[in-house]
């Protein structure tokens, strides 16, 4: 894998901690990896809209995260640490490759802003597998958050860019959302591995998914690791993630993903 790579942004900060994370060995398995990456940035601030650069570049920052920016970055360590050529250029090129579509980066409508649209080109890429698909159920929802609500969005104030977006969530459309809707997860929670990516799928219309985060086990049951937004930082879950799922109402369920090489 080598691509072109635009400029990019990062702190001195996030380059230090990068050479300390290659410093130490990869696990056993891919999966204990991501743990173990993301145990690493556990108590970092909880901070919004980090990526937001104009022109648009490849924003490196791990020194704050917002739910989906851990998410990203924790994965594209984890498959840097387990290639050949593990360093700094190969994590790079895998976060740029999950960030944007096909790996190309052409402005604010290139970048994967919706988790359903990252997650399947995570997969179609074979970084992950979806593990709903085996256990959930298809929701006939269309995906129009963000043209619909187009004022929250700066960006979209440009006329090509909203087109672009509204491409991009057509597509989206196209293929099938498989969920595991809340009332059915003790059925399926047996299913759940160390490592597996959690997205908490909407209720707001238009919208396909809440928040994500790492599942991990505490005492034999399913926590979450993940950036908070009420406790404004990189955590463990102390309610599990059954209890986290009910408590929050817009949660109208589950999708599981996996990093293939286990």
């Amino acid at each position: 894998m080598r691509l072109f790579l635009f400029f990019f942004f990062c702190s001195f900060a996030s380059l230090a901690q990068m050479n300390e994370i290659f410093q130490k060995p990869p696990k056993e398995k891919m999966s204990a990896t991501m743990i173990d990456v993301a145990t690493g940035f556990l108590g970092k601030p909880y901070v919004a809209a980090t990526l937001e650069k104009s022109p648009e570049a490849l924003v490196i920052n791990l020194e704050e995260f917002d739910c989906f920016t851990l998410v990203e970055n924790v994965l594209a360590i984890s498959l840097a640490k387990h290639n050949a050529e593990a360093g700094w250029d190969i994590y790079r090129e895998y976060l740029q490759v999950l960030r944007y579509r096909n790996g190309v980066i052409d402005g604010y409508g290139s970048r994967m802003h919706y988790f359903l649209d990252w997650a399947r080109q995570a997969t179609e890429n074979g970084f992950l597998m979806n593990i709903t698909e085996d256990i959930g159920e298809v929701q006939d929802k269309p995906i129009h958050f963000m043209s619909n609500n187009r004022k929250l969005y700066p960006a979209l104030a440009d006329e090509k860019v909203y087109k672009e977006i509204q491409a991009s969530e057509e597509e989206l459309n196209e293929g099938p959302f498989y969920y595991v809707p809340k009332e059915k997860f003790k059925a399926i929670e047996s299913q759940i591995k160390e490592g597996d990516i959690i997205a908490f799928t909407s209720n707001v219309k238009g919208l396909d998914v809440n928040h994500e985060g790492i599942a991990v086990q505490k005492k034999g049951k399913w926590h979450l690791l993940h950036a908070s937004l009420e406790e404004k930082k990189v955590v463990v879950s102390q309610e599990t993630l059954e209890q986290y799922l009910n408590r929050i109402k817009k949660h109208s369920g589950i999708m599981i993903f996996r990093v293939t090489k286990q």
